[in-house]
C-alpha cells in the first residue's frame, strides 16, 4: 500500500518499519523545514481516506490519525499559541543523553520493545512485596463463604468490599465515567440487584461445612463460569444433601440434575458425579492431594486439581483461572487475552507461580484465593488501578504505562505515532514475545494514544485519568465469537390424569443425548427449523435467522409435523408416532407465542423457540402411554416419559424447559381446558 503523504514523513512511518528513527521537534535549527499547524490538520485529513483495509492495526491507526488531527484542528493551544511547528528527521544523535536515558530506562519504552517473554518474569524482591501485599488484604477484606469454612450469614456479591474508587474514570461521551466498552465499576461494587439480593443466603451461625478437598472440589466445580453470588444456594444445598464423596457417589443422575437444575452448564454436574464415583470405587473414598494423583479422578482439570491441592491440603502450587491472568497481565503488562491458551495454559502458570513460591511459600491456598478475589474485586475489567484499597496498586505497570503515555502526548499528539516508529526500529527483527499476541504490543499502544488523544479534545486528561485508561487496555479484548443462531419447533403435549392426588396434569418428555449442548436432560420434543449452522454463513442466510418474524405459522407447523412423524415408539406398531397421538386427538392445536417467539441463550448458542400445544387426552392411543417408553428421537434411542410438574422438580428441569411450560400455562387453551376441568 503506497501513501503520498509529503508534508508530514513522520505519519508514514507509523505504518511501515524504516532505519531512520523520526521525532517531531518544535521549532528545530535549520535542520528542520517549517509547516503551518493548519496544513498538518489539512493533511492528516487528506491521509485517512487513503486507508482502506480490514486490517486490525490498520484500523486502529487511522482512529488513532483521525482523533489527531481533530485535536490539531480543534485545539490549536497546544502549540503554544505559535503559527508553526518544526518536523525534521531525527536520529539519536539528535537527542541529548538525558532525554535518551530517561525514554530508554521508562517502563513505556521497556514495554514497547521487549521480544521475550522473561520481560514478564517478576523478580524475587517483587514477588515478596506482592504476596506480602496480597495475604495482609485478603486476611482483613476477603469474603465470607460456606466453601471457606465460614459460618452464615453470607454474602457473595462483591457490595460492601470495594470502597468508592478514589480515581477519576475515563471519559465516555465528554463525561467522565467509564472507558469504552467498560461497565462503570461502581455497577460492580455498587447496591446489589435484586437477583443477587435473593442469593445472600442465611444459613445457621453455628453451621459451618468444613473445608475438605471435597468441599472444594465441589466449589470449584460450581464456581466455573458462574457467579459467586448465585453459587451460594445451590452450594449449601448440595453440602445438605450430599456431604461427603460417598453420598454424591450413591446419589441417582436425576438426584444429581435436580440439584444441579439452574446453574447451568450440566456437562459439569455429570463429571462431579462421574468422579465421585471412581474416588469411591477406586480409591476407597480417598480424594488425593497431589496435582498429578488428582489428575487421574474422572472430569478433574489442572484447574480443580490445583485449587483441591493448594487450598485444601496446603500444597504450594499456583493456581490460574481468568481473574488471576488479569491482574498478573496489568502487573507485567502482557498484551494478550487471558483466553489466550499461552497464558492460561502456560507462561500464566510459570508467572503465578514466582508469586506463590516467594519468601517461606506457606499459606498457598490463601495466596491463590487472594488473587483470584482480587481478579475479582478492584482488579476486575472495570477496575481503576488507581483506587486506594487495591493491595497492589503500586505494582502495576499497566497504570505506569498510561501515565508514561500521558506524558509524552500531552504537548504532542502526534508524538505516540513516532514513539510506536522507534519502537518497532528497536525491536527490529528479534523473535516476538512468546507471550504477547501478534503486532499485541503496536494495537495497544495506537488504542492507548487514541483514548487519551479523544480525552485531550474533550479536556478531561489528567495524570491519573491517563493511569486508568492505562490499566482499561490490559488485557487484551478477546476474539469474539458470534453465537450459532438456531430457530427452534417445540411441541408441548399434555394429558390429564386422575391420582389420589386428584386431577393432574401431565407433560411429555423426552430425554436428550448424553453428549452435548445439555446433555441427559429432560425437555419437550423439538426440531431444529433453521441453523446459522446451516449451509453458507451468507449475510442474508444471519439476517434471516436472527429475524424470527419470518417465520411463517406453515414452516413451523411442517416442522412440528415431521419431528412427532419421526418420533416412533419402540415396541409398538411400527406406524405409530406421535404424530398419531396429535392428529387423533380432538384438541385444537395451539402455536403458544406466535407473536412474539421466546429466545433461550447459553453462553455460544442463541435458541428462539417457537411453541405449539396440544391437550392429548381425547386420542384413543393415550392410555397405551402410561408406563415408561421409549421412542427413536432424532435418529437413536431416548427415554421418555409423561411428567407432573412435580416429577419435573425431582429430575430437574432447566431454564429453557421453565421458559416454554410458563408460556404454555399462560395461553388460552391451557386455561380454558383448567376451566373446564373444574366444571
Amino acid at each position: 500500500m503506497k501513501y503520498n503523504l509529503l508534508i508530514f514523513p513522520p505519519l508514514s512511518l507509523a505504518f511501515h518499519h524504516s532505519a531512520v528513527n523520526i521525532l517531531p521537534v518544535q521549532y528545530s535549527h535549520t535542520l528542520g523545514r517549517r509547516v503551518s499547524s493548519s496544513r498538518i490538520a489539512k493533511t492528516l485529513h487528506s491521509f485517512r481516506p487513503q486507508i482502506n483495509s480490514s486490517n486490525r492495526l490498520e484500523k486502529l491507526q487511522r482512529s488513532f490519525l483521525t482523533t489527531s488531527a481533530t485535536l490539531f484542528s480543534n485545539n490549536m493551544n497546544m502549540l503554544e499559541e505559535k503559527s508553526s511547528l518544526d518536523v525534521f528527521y531525527a536520529t539519536e544523535e539528535n537527542m541529548s543523553d538525558s532525554t535518551t536515558d530517561k525514554i530508554t530506562n521508562s517502563h513505556l519504552w521497556k514495554f514497547a520493545t521487549h521480544t521475550s517473554d522473561n520481560y514478564h518474569d517478576f523478580t524475587m524482591e517483587e514477588a515478596v512485596a506482592i504476596r506480602s501485599a496480597l495475604l495482609t488484604w485478603y486476611r482483613a477484606n476477603r469474603r465470607k463463604l460456606p466453601w471457606r469454612g465460614d459460618p452464615g450469614p453470607y454474602d457473595g456479591s462483591t457490595a460492601g468490599i470495594a470502597s468508592n474508587s478514589s480515581g477519576k474514570k475515563p471519559f465516555k461521551n465528554g463525561k467522565k465515567g467509564t472507558a469504552a466498552g467498560q461497565r462503570d465499576i461502581q455497577s460492580f461494587f455498587g447496591k446489589k440487584s435484586k437477583e443477587d439480593a435473593k442469593t445472600n443466603v442465611k444459613n445457621d451461625v453455628n453451621t459451618i461445612i468444613p473445608v475438605t478437598g471435597y468441599s472444594v472440589w465441589v466449589s470449584e466445580v460450581m464456581l466455573q463460569q458462574t457467579r459467586v453470588e448465585a453459587v451460594i444456594k445451590y452450594y449449601l444445598k448440595w453440602m445438605e444433601s450430599f456431604p461427603t464423596v460417598f453420598h454424591l457417589a450413591n446419589a441417582t443422575e436425576e438426584e444429581v440434575n435436580a440439584h444441579w437444575a439452574g446453574l447451568g452448564f450440566y456437562r459439569r454436574a455429570r463429571l462431579l458425579h462421574e468422579g465421585a464415583k471412581f474416588v469411591v470405587n477406586e480409591l476407597d473414598g480417598n480424594l488425593p492431594e497431589t496435582v498429578d494423583e488428582l489428575l487421574k479422578v474422572s472430569g478433574i482439570g489442572r484447574y480443580t486439581a490445583s485449587a483441591i491441592s493448594s487450598i485444601a491440603y496446603g500444597r504450594c502450587v499456583p493456581v490460574v483461572d481468568g481473574n488471576v491472568c488479569r491482574v498478573l497481565s496489568r502487573l507485567k503488562g502482557v498484551a494478550n487475552n487471558i483466553k489466550a491458551p499461552i497464558f492460561k495454559d502456560k507462561i500464566g502458570w510459570r508467572l503465578a507461580e514466582q508469586i506463590v513460591t516467594a519468601g517461606d511459600g506457606l499459606h498457598a491456598g490463601e495466596v491463590n484465593q487472594a488473587m483470584m478475589e482480587l481478579g475479582a474485586t478492584y482488579c476486575a475489567p472495570t477496575g481503576s488501578g488507581v483506587d486506594k484499597n487495591d493491595p497492589l496498586v503500586d505494582f502495576y505497570v499497566s497504570t505506569k504505562i498510561g501515565r508514561e503515555v500521558y506524558e509524552l502526548v500531552k504537548n504532542d499528539t502526534l508524538a505516540m505515532s513516532d514513539f510506536v516508529s522507534r519502537a518497532s526500529v528497536a525491536r527490529g527483527c528479534s523473535s516476538a514475545c512468546k507471550l504477547c499476541e501478534e503486532d499485541g504490543i503496536t494495537s495497544l499502544l495506537f488504542q492507548l494514544g487514541e483514548d487519551l488523544a479523544q480525552a485531550q479534545v474533550q479536556s478531561t486528561l489528567s495524570k491519573e485519568i491517563a493511569s486508568t485508561i492505562g490499566h482499561s487496555k490490559f488485557p487484551t479484548c478477546p476474539p469474539k465469537k458470534a453465537k450459532r443462531e438456531e430457530i427452534l419447533g417445540v411441541a408441548v403435549l399434555s394429558r390429564s390424569t386422575v391420582s389420589s392426588q386428584g386431577d393432574e396434569t401431565k407433560w411429555f418428555m423426552v430425554k436428550r443425548p448424553l453428549d452435548g449442548l445439555l446433555a441427559g436432560q429432560w425437555e419437550f420434543p423439538s426440531a431444529s427449523i433453521q441453523s446459522s449452522a446451516m449451509g453458507d454463513n451468507t449475510k442474508q442466510q444471519k439476517q434471516d435467522i436472527q429475524d424470527p418474524i419470518l417465520i411463517s405459522k406453515h414452516v413451523v407447523d411442517d416442522a412440528i409435523s415431521c419431528l412427532l412423524s419421526n418420533c416412533t415408539i419402540v415396541k409398538r406398531p411400527k406406524d405409530f408416532n406421535l404424530q398419531t397421538l396429535w392428529d387423533c386427538s380432538s384438541s385444537i392445536k395451539t402455536i403458544v407465542n406466535e407473536a412474539a417467539p421466546m429466545e433461550h441463550i447459553f453462553s455460544h448458542v442463541r435458541w428462539t423457540m417457537y411453541c405449539q400445544y396440544s391437550d392429548i387426552s381425547s386420542s384413543p392411543f393415550v392410555e397405551l402411554l402410561d408406563q415408561e417408553f421409549t421412542i427413536l428421537y432424532g435418529g437413536a434411542e431416548c427415554e421418555c416419559r409423561w411428567m407432573t410438574e412435580h416429577e419435573m422438580q425431582k429430575v430437574g428441569i432447566t431454564s429453557s424447559v421453565k421458559k416454554v411450560l410458563s408460556a404454555v400455562k399462560s395461553c388460552h387453551a391451557y386455561k380454558g381446558k383448567c376451566r373446564k376441568r373444574k366444571r
